[in-house]
């Protein structure tokens, strides 16, 4: 499987994951350049990066829930092995993409949090 059907089956929040790892990213950055310039880092970055933490494994679990409804009416309504391994497929996808959005934010976190 490469990156072109991952992303067929992901569904319409696994776009909304990926801008919030995209957001992520910048805030480690931009802690980074504080963490540089500074020597610290501002509160309200390391609280952002917090709850992006606890918000992305949320938005995964609602990605999980949205492809399991799908590949239930799939097998449903025709009742064919493809549709439900979709459906399958697009729920572990947004699992796996809030957890590793949750990931990154909370080590971030933790990373940056201890160098204030």
């Amino acid at each position: 499987m490469d990156w072109g059907e991952v992303l067929a089956v992901a569904g319409p929040l696994f776009w909304v994951l990926a801008a919030l790892s995209v957001y992520v990213g910048y805030l480690i950055l931009y802690a980074s350049f504080l963490l540089k310039r500074e020597g610290r880092v501002e509160a309200g970055v390391l609280d952002r990066l917090e709850g992006l933490a606890q918000l992305a494994p949320l938005v995964g679990l609602l990605g999980t829930t949205w492809g399991m409804i799908q590949a239930f009416l799939a097998l449903g309504g025709e009742g064919s092995p493809e549709g439900l391994a979709k459906g399958i497929a697009e729920a572990l996808v947004n699992t796996g993409m809030g957890l590793l959005v949750a990931v990154v934010a909370y080590g971030g976190r933790v990373f940056l949090g201890g160098r204030r």
